[in-house]
């Protein structure tokens, strides 16, 4: 029996996955420099996923994705990173665009000067 390709690999999602987890354990250590790593090895994943979803026409999970590879970057330490996907975020998908700012809002409250792990 063929089984139907899927455009988005379920093992870069679980991969993903993993990589949030590890980050946010990190994070309870306080251990930021294994948190960074983890959280930046998300971020690229959600990356790849969210043009994966955009190209199998799945705009919502699309947007998902760059907002959470965002976050990733902003709690990895890189808030330019972050600030320069949030903004074409808003560009990009305009009827998200208050679910956008409000997490932006979010973000920068919990941590308003994220530290650099470069």
């Amino acid at each position: 029996m063929a089984t139907a390709q899927s455009s988005v690999s379920d093992l870069v999602v679980t991969v993903k996955s993993r990589e949030l987890q590890r980050g946010m354990l990190a994070e309870m250590r306080s251990d930021r420099s294994a948190a960074a790593r983890h959280f930046l090895a998300a971020a690229h994943l959600e990356l790849v996923l969210a043009e994966d979803y955009a190209q199998a026409g799945q705009a919502d999970l699309a947007w998902r994705s760059q907002l959470s590879a965002a976050s990733c970057f902003w709690r990895a330490g890189r808030p330019e990173q972050a600030r320069e996907l949030f903004a074409s975020l808003l560009q990009a998908y305009p009827a998200q665009a208050s679910v956008t700012r409000r997490i932006i809002a979010e973000i920068e409250h919990k941590d308003p000067m994220p530290r650099s792990e470069a």
